[in-house]
């Protein structure tokens, strides 16, 4: 593409890529000047114009180079989002998009629609980026916007009809799906989280916001009225909402629910019309995100009696809600679980299966995070837990020790034990469990990777411990 089809009557130069890192720059690159939580882009602009790119977008004054074109604009993020959409030939406007944002349940909404949903889906989220046989581990929930438009493209290409999309709050606070054309916006819940970041719950509340404000007339949201963020949702949003609940009046709702250790059941009531669900999801929770994706999937025209068959056998969603069964005679359950609500509705499942026998707790918290936190997980995990064995969580430059002693400062006394290696506190979890209790390996999920001082390093998952530990004890 030529930048004088990006940036009106700038030279005719041909535009081989977009780039918003220097060390990634090639021959023919646009780069941007985009400033982040860490470092500023224009300080790099002369290293990318080395490497090659050809033109550069920036908001600050730059020393410049020779042969290369600048364009000064007044918000380089603003011009990044314009221009990855255009440059990948507006891939969202060719598929039909489903945004979920929340505090809790975005991964688990997000893969029901992408494996119910009645065209070709595609998913982009926490977990991956998958399309028809493709998948490959993300970067980020909500990536940058060069690599969410460059995912969009080859999923349109791929033939995928629609997608699935998880927006976090940093995403929709850094404006990296701003170009993005939603059809659909589905709000899961508000609880505490990203304060490291956000500051306050104001603040919090106010980048989810955004989704719903930005949202083109014709599209539709889709909010939760059991959830106190509902009415302020409801003033917010620029287009047309329904709702789903359990206890308040809703558009789509679930009365008469029955959950059991391998499934749950419900009237779901929508339009003066009663519809038998059965579903291979457990806890109450996980309702509430069935319900907003099946609202969400209604909306967007797959017919309620299309979807029903294809609920009773959702594909397990690694590392959420997990259930690890080697044969062993105990519940062992990995969770994404990593927030306050996360912790309470996982232990009040625990201590639904377990009938009261014992409940045990692995988990750690991240470095470079809410510190807060550390301390009220605690506290949740020492009020439902037996036994808590608390161990190393993406620390990055962080001692796993120093973020183990803010966590059981919230545990009573003899409650808690620190096992810095994480294997070595699942496998010594799996053999303190006996018959009939319940082991909660939290925080993780299915994450293939561990954040230590220097970047990223290999972690088996959660899931892949939990059933190393069970075979060695098992054999």
């Amino acid at each position: 593409m030529l930048l004088s089809e990006m940036f009106a009557g700038k030279p005719e130069i041909e535009i081989q890529g977009l780039c918003i890192d220097s060390r990634k720059a090639k021959k023919g690159d646009l780069f941007f000047c985009l400033k982040g939580l860490e470092a500023d882009g224009h300080r790099f602009a002369e290293n990318a114009c080395r490497a090659g790119a050809v033109a550069v977008v920036h908001s600050e004054d730059l020393e410049q180079c020779d042969g290369v074109s600048y364009i000064k604009v007044e918000d380089v993020n603003r011009e990044l989002n314009r221009i990855c959409d255009l440059f990948n030939g507006h891939p969202s406007r060719k598929m039909t998009v489903f945004g979920v944002t929340g505090t809790n349940g975005k991964t688990t909404t997000t893969s029901i629609i992408s494996d119910v949903y009645h065209k070709p889906c595609g998913y982009m989220g926490t977990i991956a980026v998958r399309y028809g046989d493709v998948s490959k581990t993300p970067n980020l929930t909500t990536p940058d916007a060069l690599e969410i438009h460059e995912n969009l493209k080859a999923m349109a290409d791929y033939g995928m009809e629609s997608v699935a999309m998880e927006v976090s709050s940093h995403g929709l606070a850094m404006g990296r799906v701003d170009a993005v054309d939603f059809d659909v916006a589905i709000f899961t819940n508000l609880t505490y989280d990203h304060l490291d970041y956000h500051k306050t719950m104001e603040n919090y509340f106010e980048a989810k916001k955004i989704l719903f404000k930005n949202m083109k007339k014709d599209g539709v949201a889709v909010l939760n009225a059991d959830d106190i963020s509902f009415e302020g949702l409801a003033e917010c949003v620029s287009c047309r909402y329904v709702s789903y609940g359990v206890n308040a009046d809703a558009d789509y709702r679930a009365e008469n629910v029955k959950l059991a250790p391998d499934g749950s059941a419900f009237d779901l009531l929508h339009a003066g019309k009663r519809y038998a669900v059965k579903t291979n999801l457990v806890a109450l929770y996980n309702l509430y995100n069935l319900l907003g994706a099946m609202a969400g999937m209604h909306q967007m025209g797959m017919a309620i009696e299309e979807m029903l068959p294809l609920l009773t056998k959702i594909s397990q969603i690694d590392g959420r809600m997990e259930i690890i069964d080697e044969g062993q005679d105990f519940h062992v359950i990995v969770d994404y679980a990593h927030t306050p609500d996360g912790f309470e509705k996982v232990f009040q499942y625990g201590q639904e299966i377990s009938n009261g026998k014992k409940i045990y707790a692995v988990f750690g918290c991240a470095g470079k995070r809410d510190k807060v936190k550390r301390k009220v997980l605690g506290q949740i995990a020492g009020k439902y837990c037996d036994k808590v064995f608390v161990t190393e969580e993406d620390p990055r430059d962080e001692r796993a020790e120093d973020i183990a002693e803010m966590i059981m400062s919230g545990i009573p006394e003899g409650k808690a034990l620190f096992i810095g290696d994480r294997y070595e506190a699942i496998e010594t979890a799996v053999n303190t469990a006996e018959a009939g209790d319940c082991l909660m390996i939290l925080g993780k999920g299915d994450e293939s990777y561990m954040y230590y001082e220097h970047g990223r390093g290999p972690w088996m998952g959660d899931h892949e411990a939990a059933k190393k530990a069970l075979a060695k004890r098992l054999k």
